[in-house]
């Protein structure tokens, strides 16, 4: 179960770092209009271009502030039970406590309050998966599929709806 939780946070963690750009890969704001642009003085070359690095792996939290994390965002969805990224953002804290039960009732809530929210069904497919019930499993990687155009998720759910419809009965 650890393991794919470790999965599931790995692959979260790296789209939500291709949600905003890494530090540094800014271009340059353009000359002012009062000011010419000047070409590099003699022969110097201009450096190559930094290719896009993969941010640095999120912080790993230990379980103390998870647990600290967990209780703030139960309170905030005890403010607002209605808004589903925050039942989201509880789900994935609950997955990386190991509370997998916890887990999949934020993330059905946040599925039923927004059933257009992709990741929500992402993250029920694997806990579905992960327990053994295919049916639901794949119903959540079609919802995945159905609302999402992030082709990381779309390549993910699609490869788990073909296993889910190749593997034979249990």
């Amino acid at each position: 179960m650890r393991y794919v939780f470790a999965v599931l946070f790995m692959c979260v963690a790296a789209y939500a770092a291709a949600q905003t750009p890494p530090p540094g890969n800014q271009p340059p704001p353009p000359p002012k209009a009062d000011q010419p642009s000047l070409p590099p003085a003699g022969n110097q070359l201009s450096p190559p271009p930094q290719a896009a690095l993969p941010p640095p792996p999120p912080k790993k939290l230990s379980k103390e502030e998870l647990q600290k994390n967990a209780a703030a965002l139960e309170e905030a969805v005890k403010k607002a039970p209605e808004d589903p990224d925050l039942r989201v953002r509880l789900g994935f804290t609950y997955a990386h406590l190991d509370r997998a039960d916890d887990a999949q009732r934020e993330f059905e809530t946040a599925a039923r309050l927004d059933p257009k929210k992709a990741i929500a069904h992402y993250m029920l497919g694997f806990i579905y998966e992960k327990k053994g019930l295919r049916e639901k499993a794949a119903a959540a990687w079609k919802a995945c599929l159905d609302n999402t155009q992030d082709p990381r998720l779309r390549k993910t759910a699609a490869r788990h709806l073909h296993h889910l419809s190749t593997q034979g009965a249990p």
